[in-house]
């Protein structure tokens, strides 16, 4: 009886141990997630500038370029949309041109498709 009790209170402190872990796990990947966010944005518009404007055209001037604009704004707005706004935001032959094109391939080729995002809406800087 003795033998059987202590299996199975190890079993149960091994499952409790094993459940905490997972959740600090996630925890720390979801942190590191938010954390990573602006580089990702940073490097995404940095390709904008790159292939938007001539060198060495200051970043200032992007506003001024549609495509620029549109890679720039992209670069933050798929970085927290929804996978599915996001990937509905990509497809959109019409409205999305050369600018969203660049910022959806970065997205869609550095962080697979915000695979890991979990925000409810889009947000603008």
């Amino acid at each position: 009886m003795k033998t059987t009790s202590r299996t199975c209170t190890c079993i149960c402190i091994i499952s409790v141990l094993a459940l905490a872990g997972s959740a600090l796990g996630a925890a720390i990947a979801a942190q590191s997630t938010e954390e990573r966010r602006p580089l990702r944005i940073a490097q995404c518009r940095e390709l904008c500038y790159r292939q938007a404007l001539a060198d060495p055209t200051p970043p200032v001037l992007c506003r001024g370029r549609p495509d620029c604009f549109m890679c720039h704004d992209y670069c933050r707005v798929l970085a927290v949309a929804q996978i599915s706004l996001a990937t509905s935001m990509c497809a959109d032959r019409e409205f999305c041109r050369q600018g969203c094109r660049v910022a959806c391939a970065y997205h869609r080729l550095r962080i697979g498709y915000h695979q890991e995002a979990t925000a409810n809406t889009v947000l603008k800087t």
